[in-house]
């Protein structure tokens, strides 16, 4: 199926997804930093980024990665898969309708705690979706 890397700092929560999406058939590859992301990526090519926004040395460090990915040629095009608690910490809302190109470049926004079968529709969802380059 898709190869899939997950880069989220609670090794559960990471761990927990993998054996969803493993269940469907997919390769996952857990990172629990967003140091050297950037390079995994290009060197890995995987077919999606499920990534959180909250790191324990940066508070917003997925929001940096996903724009930082947007810059390089070779990953540009990466569907990411925002899957975070971050609402629960800052109160701000945040959702599908604060996706942009400048700011939040994703494809999707899914809030912990989540609920297997909506991580695996999305997931199906943006595996489905032809990529832009």
């Amino acid at each position: 199926m898709a190869r899939i890397i997950i880069v989220d700092d609670d090794v559960e929560i990471a761990e927990h997804t993998s054996a969803i999406l493993k269940t469907k058939g997919h390769e996952t590859t857990l990172v629990h930093t967003t140091e050297n992301v950037a390079a995994l990526l290009i060197q890995n090519k995987p077919d999606l980024l499920i990534l959180d926004v909250m790191f324990p040395d940066n508070p917003v460090a997925g929001f940096d990665l996903a724009r930082q990915i947007r810059r390089h040629r070779e990953i540009n095009d990466l569907p990411i898969l925002l899957l975070t608690g971050v609402n629960q910490e800052f109160p701000m809302g945040f959702s599908d309708a604060d996706i942009d190109t400048d700011w939040m470049p994703i494809q999707h926004f899914i809030e912990k705690p989540f609920k297997s079968n909506d991580l695996l529709k999305s997931v199906s969802k943006l595996l489905a979706t032809p990529r832009k380059k």
